[in-house]
């Protein structure tokens, strides 16, 4: 049972970058109809803003997934779905970056902004990928 349940979760975090990644790639033809003359300031701020929201959110994932794993597969009756719920939020939290980063780009449409934003998230996706150890 938990075999299926580790392949199952692995298909939901691939699911999930890939989700994360079509959304990025969606937006890079739409750069050039969108493009608009930005202060640097602007750019440089929604950057930064970015970059501590990814800090902030990957850090308090990490401490998360320390509090909520390993889950007890013999004591839990519902043990898949409490796992499944609690990846799916951490994975929601780790997404934060992309989601401003996506708004920032969809009102102003710094493409600089987008990038960070994406790739900060895919790191922290990374660093989330269900482990064997997750289930006891």
């Amino acid at each position: 049972m938990k075999e299926l349940f580790y392949k199952r979760i692995r298909q939901f975090f691939v699911a999930t970058l890939g989700l994360v990644t079509l959304v990025f790639f969606a937006c890079l033809p739409l750069y050039p109809y969108f493009r608009l003359p930005l202060h640097i300031n602007l750019v440089l701020g929604s950057m930064f803003i970015t970059l501590i929201l990814s800090v902030l959110s990957i850090i308090l994932a990490l401490i998360l997934r320390k509090r909520l794993f390993p889950i007890h597969t013999q004591k839990e009756p519902y043990w898949n779905q409490k796992a499944i719920r609690r990846y799916f939020w951490l994975y929601s939290l780790v997404s934060l970056p992309f989601s401003f980063s996506f708004i920032v780009y969809i009102i102003f449409a710094p493409l600089s902004v987008l990038v960070l934003g994406y790739f900060l998230s895919v790191f922290g996706l990374i660093l989330l990928r269900p482990k064997k150890e997750d289930l006891v």
